[in-house]
């Protein structure tokens, strides 16, 4: 029994030892900026085993001599790499290049001009702010390529966020105010109360709610039209009539 006991640990231990010696750990990094890349997708082709980096980009996956790995992730080229060494070790993955459209400039007008090519791309986790990446401009290889790495955050000022906004709510109002119209036209509100014609028609200008009483929580279509009834009961005939508390 002492010995089958013995053996069972061997193994593991022995099983443990060898997990421990068949992994390839690292981290990612952004080539040229040495930004470490969190989010990276890490596939072992021989094993399928599969991992990502963490937030300083590092990663640990089960892998032996001669497997390959591939890296991937968003915005950046994939790469795969053959594993030679187990050791700890780097990795470096190259941004996409996103080239802008070319420019023509002859001197005929705006339309001449590519508008495409002075957009500049937006950052969703910032408001949708533009952003300028870092490009290639300097040394011996320099080819106004970017080579990754934020380098300035452009942001819009007030004025565009409330105008945004501004554009956003009106439209919202928009289509509340569709909702009303359609609950407080003539043919709706005849089913409710014992009005006609003329009557009706004034009926519906004098009491279609606003869009702060329609979306109130406590609104309530027949409650409100009930209300505003035994309201317009109590004005004279002529009152009746208008079309408004102004006048007609």
């Amino acid at each position: 029994m002492f010995r089958w006991g013995f053996l069972v640990i061997f193994l593991f231990l022995a099983s443990f030892a060898y997990a421990q010696q068949h992994t390839q750990e690292g981290i990612v990094y952004e080539n040229k900026t040495h930004v470490a890349l969190a989010g990276i997708n890490i596939e072992n082709l021989n094993g399928k085993f599969k991992t990502q980096t963490d937030k300083q980009g590092r990663f640990i996956i089960q892998a032996k001599m001669s497997d390959m790995l591939v890296f991937k992730g968003f915005g950046y080229k994939a790469d795969t790499v053959v594993v030679t060494d187990l050791h700890a070790r780097e990795f470096y993955l190259d941004p996409l290049q996103h080239m802008l459209s070319e420019v023509e400039i002859n001197g005929k007008g705006p339309g001449s001009v590519n508008q495409s090519a002075f957009n500049k791309p937006k950052d969703p986790d910032f408001h949708n702010q533009t952003m300028t990446y870092q490009r290639n401009n300097t040394g011996p290889n320099a080819d106004g390529s970017v080579k990754g790495g934020v380098s300035l955050r452009v942001w819009s000022n007030k004025k565009t966020e409330n105008d945004a906004r501004k554009k956003e709510q009106e439209a919202k109002n928009d289509k509340i105010t569709a909702q009303i119209q359609q609950a407080f036209s003539k043919e709706s509100i005849e089913k409710y109360v014992p009005l006609k014609d003329q009557e009706l028609h004034s009926f519906v200008m004098r009491y279609s709610p606003d869009i702060e009483t329609f979306t109130s929580e406590d609104f309530n279509l027949a409650l409100y039209i009930n209300k505003c009834y035994k309201e317009f009961v109590k004005l004279s005939p002529e009152e009746r009539l208008k079309t408004s508390i102004f006048g007609n």
